[in-house]
């Protein structure tokens, strides 16, 4: 169990914690907009969606893996780092 993501239902539920650092985002404007929009990927802003995808080639490209769980201990570790 982390502070980034749960497990519900064995699968692996991201927090806004975890989203925020997978977006590159600030994790209250990730809480704001859930108030506002909803939690689905389609109320995600463009340019959210971007960065994130942005931040994803960069993990992979750095670590060679793809996954979601990985992505989150890769950004938190960098996040501590700054």
């Amino acid at each position: 169990m982390s502070d980034l993501y749960d497990h519900i239902d064995g699968e692996p539920v991201v927090s806004a914690k975890g989203l925020a650092l997978l977006l590159g985002v600030p994790e209250d404007q990730v809480r704001a907009l859930a108030l506002f929009r909803g939690t689905g990927v389609d109320a995600l802003p463009a340019e959210w969606v971007k960065a994130g995808l942005r931040r994803s080639k960069e993990y992979q490209a750095a670590t060679g893996r793809d996954d979601m769980l990985g992505a989150l201990e890769y950004w938190a570790r960098r996040e501590a780092q700054s």
